[in-house]
């Protein structure tokens, strides 16, 4: 069986595999905001939105090991913040506009985010798996009663929400206020992803990130070579909700309308953002991008196709010209989610990266040593490779 190739990581050959890559997204980000149509570029960064959320998610369940139900509630509550101080509701600076933007909520739905995750994330000293879900299904429930609770509605809007507010172009950007504001928020969101997405691949590259990983491969030995699980397990609940509260944040803003019901705000919300990580791959950079792509376009093919089954090539043959079938987006998704878990357990990206091991490594640069080449030779290699 014929070897495969193998570059050391940081090798020209390693650097030109990521110019490729990042060449050929940032080709398709190009055409799309210069080429597709407005109701086609809002579906691009509802899925940038989404995929900043399950950035979050996936520190805390893909790297971590905690499975959480509960990130469509810091979702909700970093709109709710956002809407809040936007409209004067809470806070009245927000309303100068001459000091205050509102693009400034972000960074406040972010740390008020970041406080209740780790107070969320307390109880998973005690609990994980299943139970750990539940609990933070109940936590996704219990702030969706809140918010539409009557005695709040002065600060939530109760049942009928926040509205009344947006967030045009800074004049600095050259865009044309209301009829530039998708490509706006295109701009913004995309901006807003590399960041995390760079964070988040910092902080595993870190003492917390390597402790992230222990308690998710073995909490017990993680607490005996002297992990602090307490600190790990709080410090990422609360970094994962702060960038799930962002991507929240920027979903009201983009809305420019807030309310209980939003599907996002509550079960579905949560598990969507479950099924982006899966499809896509958990504890994968690239997994929550892939994801939500995935997850966005096919749902709303499967939306389109479910207005007029008619125009299906397979189910044109069972339905009448004119029948709807509601709900179909829902249901492709499920079975989705039960073809990945069985087919491809890894991810579209991790699936990706076992085959690519299979034709090209990329191994750790060994150290340098004097009068010896860093670069990795086969006798010093052996078999050992990552993928």
């Amino acid at each position: 069986m014929q070897m495969p190739l193998r570059y050391a990581r940081g090798s020209w050959q390693n650097w030109a595999g990521r110019v490729v890559l990042f060449g050929g997204v940032g080709l398709f980000m190009y055409r799309a905001v210069n080429e597709w149509s407005r109701s086609g570029l809002g579906l691009l960064v509802d899925a940038l939105i989404i995929a900043i959320a399950v950035t979050g998610l996936n520190l805390i369940t893909g790297y971590t090991g905690q499975l959480s139900l509960g990130h469509a509630a810091f979702f909700a509550i970093g709109a709710f913040t956002s809407a809040t101080l936007v409209t004067g509701k809470i806070w009245t600076p927000f309303l100068d506009e001459n000091i205050w933007t509102p693009g400034w909520t972000l960074f406040a739905a972010g740390f008020v985010c970041f406080l209740i995750g780790m107070v969320v994330g307390i109880p998973a000293l005690r609990l994980k798996g299943i139970y750990l879900a539940l609990v933070t299904l109940v936590f996704t429930e219990a702030v969706r009663a809140v918010l539409k609770y009557d005695e709040f509605s002065g600060v939530t809007g109760g049942a009928t929400g926040i509205k009344g507010f947006n967030y045009l172009p800074p004049s600095w950007t050259g865009l044309d206020g209301r009829a530039d504001l998708v490509t706006w928020f295109f701009y913004l969101s995309l901006a807003i992803l590399i960041v995390v997405s760079i964070l988040s691949a910092g902080l595993l590259r870190s003492r917390i990130g390597r402790a992230m990983v222990a308690v998710r491969d073995n909490e017990t030995a993680a607490a005996v070579m002297g992990v602090n699980l307490f600190t790990t397990k709080t410090l990422v609940f609360g970094l994962s909700g702060a960038i799930a509260g962002v991507a929240g944040s920027l979903y009201a803003l983009k809305l420019a309308l807030v309310e209980a019901d939003v599907p996002l705000f509550g079960l579905f919300g949560s598990v969507t953002l479950l099924v982006a990580l899966v499809v896509g791959g958990a504890a994968q950079n690239w997994g929550p991008f892939v994801g939500a792509m995935f997850y966005v376009f096919v749902n709303d093919y499967a939306r389109s196709i479910g207005e007029d089954p008619s125009t299906s090539l397979f189910l044109g043959w069972f339905v009448d010209s004119g029948t709807k079938i509601n709900g179909l987006g829902g249901v492709t998704f499920g079975v989705m989610l039960i073809l990945f878990a069985r087919f491809v357990p890894f991810g579209a990206v991790g699936t990706m990266r076992m085959w690519r091991s299979k034709v090209v490594q990329v191994v750790p640069r060994l150290p340098a040593l004097a009068g010896v080449d860093a670069e990795p030779t086969a006798e010093l290699l052996g078999e050992e490779g990552s993928m």
